[in-house]
């Protein structure tokens, strides 16, 4: 049983889910603390 759930967890789509979730996450808090971080005055 538990090495079944270690191989589903190591696969492609549930890691790449999970990854994607934590980028997003990131983006929008350093988006909440820093607002408007992408335009720099020149």
């Amino acid at each position: 049983m538990d090495n079944n759930l270690t191989k589903y967890l190591s696969t492609i789509p549930v890691v790449g889910a999970i990854w994607i979730t934590f980028t997003a996450g990131l983006i929008i808090e350093i988006n909440r603390f820093f607002p408007d971080v992408l335009y720099f005055y020149l």
